[in-house]
């Protein structure tokens, strides 16, 4: 099946650039939805760069979102597209689940694009985040020898994707410091490490999300530097000059600043991502001392404890969590779980809302976010499975540990409209709105809420809405 697909791929990017197709590109602006011309049920959006045309091959990245916001990643990468000249297309219809699905969205995508655009076979790259990451690096050994590297961000590999020495594709990885994938990521750059693979973890300050916009310009960079190792972009010195530089002078104002560990990440990836391309014996001997120093190796033991300790008080709550809705159907039973559970995330809240950034903040904030995560996924998997009296009782306990949190009430309030209990759902969407929640569109068009449409309290809540616009 791969090498058909690869075949495949391959001999529509050499007949499209024989023909030199360009059917309206429409460079320098996003394009929200294009059709897939085989298979109008696929779609896509997609950014080519202002100077675009079909008499050279371009890279290209495509990108898979874990709900199918095809447009968030083109946004996300639109300023690195624009400024390296890649092309940028992200699927309308790959999103979290079987791998199946959003290997058809891929499938149908760079199809597409090769029928349209000019792409250089030789440096397709693929993107995704959360659960479209780890569908990236699927996708890719499934397109084994066409895809020249993976960007994921939040996440790390697929189920069954091993990290060894012999994998098809250099990586990128992305990954937020409240981010609840943050010691993953941090085990999947040691990996990469000891198997040497070429790659490159970076770290933002941020959650569960996309790579904010400067850091895939980044990426993007670090993808251009192993194009030029690899020969499949010609050798731009100044180019390798201006990003040596740039690299040298984050890692000198760490050290000059005193943030020896931030220093020493630093030196650490300049020796990686610039060996073969410049002189790196003296930053190696930098990175060896301080390797050595007293501030790393504390630095170091403190992100493994952190690494233990996520995974021994996230056990710790979804065990809670499982004994809750265990004894769901006897409250006398039940509560002592709630109460315990209500207690630890109280207090992870607590540290969590600190205003000083800490390493106690950013584990506090990882814990909250998977147990929050996990939470709507299970949800919305019953919601999808029609299991509505099991979604809402579900729910029903998420609220009583997350009463502010307007997203368990929503989820909750069309758990009970689509399981027929009108009262309930307008009670808990009433509790969504006085916990932030304000979309008027998102209520009009929700069709989980179609129940609600005539109720007069349902009415009364969009009026509130619309009058506070």
């Amino acid at each position: 099946m791969a090498a058909a697909a690869l075949t495949a791929f391959h001999i529509l990017v050499r007949a499209t650039v024989a023909a030199g197709i360009s059917e309206d590109p429409q460079p320098g602006r996003l394009i929200e939805r294009v059709v897939c011309k085989n298979n109008p049920e696929q779609s896509y959006a997609l950014y080519l760069p202002s100077t675009y045309s079909a008499t050279r091959k371009w890279p290209l990245i495509a990108a898979f979102d874990p709900a199918a916001r095809g447009g968030l990643p083109v946004e996300r990468f639109k300023e690195a597209a624009e400024r390296y000249g890649y092309i940028v297309c992200g699927s309308h219809n790959s999103r979290n689940g079987p791998l199946r699905p959003s290997a058809d969205a891929a499938k149908a995508m760079l199809t597409d694009v090769a029928a349209r655009f000019a792409i250089d076979e030789k440096r397709v790259y693929l993107t995704g985040f959360s659960g479209g990451a780890r569908a990236a690096t699927g996708i890719a050994l499934w397109l084994s020898g066409s895809v020249t590297g993976v960007i994921g961000c939040g996440a790390g590999f697929a189920e069954g994707v091993n990290v060894t020495s012999s994998l098809p594709f250099v990586y990128y990885g992305t990954v937020g410091t409240d981010d609840f994938n943050y010691a993953e990521m941090k085990q999947l750059d040691r990996a990469l490490e000891q198997a040497r693979v070429a790659h490159h973890v970076a770290v933002f300050e941020g959650g569960h999300d996309w790579a904010p916009s400067e850091e895939c310009v980044r990426a993007i960079e670090w993808i251009e530097l192993q194009a030029i190792k690899s020969g499949s972009r010609s050798r731009d010195e100044s180019l390798v000059d201006r990003l040596f530089t740039i690299a040298q002078n984050r890692a000198t104002a760490d050290e000059s600043a005193g943030r020896v560990f931030e220093a020493y990440l630093q030196y650490a990836a300049i020796t990686g991502d610039f060996n073969g391309l410049r002189d790196i014996g003296d930053l190696e001997k930098k990175t060896a001392s301080l390797r050595d120093s007293k501030a790393v190796r504390q630095a170091l033991a403190r992100d493994r404890d952190q690494e233990t300790e996520q995974l021994r008080r996230s056990k710790e709550i979804f065990d809670l969590r499982a004994n809750a809705q265990r004894w769901n159907s006897d409250p006398s039973t039940q509560e002592p779980f709630l109460n315990d559970l209500k207690r630890i995330l109280s207090d992870l809240k607590r540290k969590s809302e600190a205003k000083e950034n800490s390493p106690e903040r950013s584990l506090a904030r990882r814990i909250l976010n998977q147990f929050t995560i996990a939470e709507f996924e299970q949800s919305m998997g019953l919601l999808r499975a029609r299991r509505y009296d099991l979604a809402a009782s579900n729910l029903a306990i998420a609220a009583k540990v997350m009463p502010d949190n307007w997203r368990v009430f929503y989820n909750l309030a069309c758990a009970y409209a689509l399981g027929g209990d009108k009262r309930r759902a307008i009670e808990a969407l009433t509790r969504s709105v006085q916990n932030g929640f304000a979309s008027v569109s998102a209520l009009e068009s929700d069709h989980q809420l179609d129940a609600l449409r005539d109720e007069p309290g349902f009415k009364t809540i969009v009026e509130s809405l619309r009058h506070k616009q």
